[in-house]
C-alpha cells in the first residue's frame, strides 16, 4: 500500500507540474482602473499563464473586448472576465455605451405617429414635429439603443406577435427636453437614416408655403 500511495502521489505531482509547464495567453489589466472604464489598448495586455491558473471565463484575445466597459474595478495583472463586461450587444447594455453627458431617452410607440414599426436597434433616426401649422426637425441622427417589445396575444390563430412598445434613444439632456415638449404639444414623425445618411440642415416648413405652392425642384431626390 505504501508503494501504491507513493505512485499515486507521484502521478498527482506529474499532472500538477505538467499543468504548470503548459501555458496559454490571457488578457489582464495592465494597470489599476476603476469600474465603468472603457477598455482600450493602454488598459489591457496579454500575458502567458499556466493553463491551470486561467479562469474559464477569462478573455484570451484583447481585440474581442476593445470598446467594451468593465462593470467592476480591476487591479494590475488581474484577469479580465467576460461576465463582468458590457458592450451594448445585449439587452440593457446600452448603459455601457453612453458618454458621461449622454442619456437614454425612452419614447413610447404612442408618442410617434406609426410607432416604431420597421426600426431596429442600431438605426439612426430624425424626429420631426408638427405644431400649429409648422413642421420643424427637432433632432437628427439619434441612435436607437434598444427596442422594448410588447407581445400581445394575436387575434388570429391564438399566437403571439412582437410589437415595439417603445425605444431608447441616445440623446443629450437638451435634446430630451425638446423631444419631450414636441411629443406633448405636437405630432412627432420619425425618419430613418439610410446606410450613407448624414445630418442635413433644415429651415422648417409652414402651412402658408403649401398654400402658395411654388417651384420645389431644388428638393427633388429622384433621378
Amino acid at each position: 500500500m505504501a508503494v501504491a500511495a507513493a505512485l499515486l502521489a507521484g502521478l498527482f505531482a506529474y499532472v500538477y507540474l505538467g499543468g504548470l509547464a503548459r501555458r496559454a495567453p490571457v488578457v489582464v489589466a495592465s494597470r489599476d482602473f476603476p469600474a465603468y472604464s472603457t477598455l482600450s489598448g493602454d488598459l489591457l495586455k496579454t500575458v502567458m499563464l499556466p493553463v491551470c491558473a486561467i479562469h474559464p471565463a477569462a478573455i484570451r484575445n484583447p481585440a474581442d473586448v476593445q470598446g467594451q466597459v468593465s462593470l467592476v474595478p480591476r487591479a494590475a495583472g488581474e484577469q479580465v472576465l467576460a461576465p463582468s463586461l458590457a458592450g451594448g450587444q445585449n439587452p440593457g447594455d446600452y448603459r455601457a455605451v453612453l458618454g458621461p453627458e449622454e442619456r437614454a431617452l425612452f419614447m413610447p410607440a404612442a408618442s410617434v405617429l406609426g410607432g416604431w414599426v420597421g426600426t431596429t436597434r442600431g438605426d439612426y433616426v430624425d424626429l420631426t414635429a408638427v405644431l400649429e401649422g409648422q413642421a420643424l426637425t427637432v433632432a437628427q441622427g439619434l441612435e436607437i439603443l434598444e427596442i422594448v417589445f410588447e407581445s400581445p396575444t394575436s387575434p388570429i390563430g391564438g399566437g403571439r406577435s412582437e410589437t415595439p412598445g417603445g425605444v431608447f434613444l441616445r440623446v443629450t439632456p437638451g435634446m430630451a427636453e425638446r423631444i419631450a415638449l414636441a411629443a406633448e404639444y405636437g405630432e412627432v414623425y420619425c425618419s430613418v437614416f439610410g446606410y450613407s445618411g448624414v445630418p442635413v440642415s433644415t429651415e422648417g416648413a409652414w402651412l402658408n408655403q403649401l398654400y402658395q405652392g411654388g417651384d420645389q425642384s431644388g428638393e427633388a431626390i429622384w433621378p
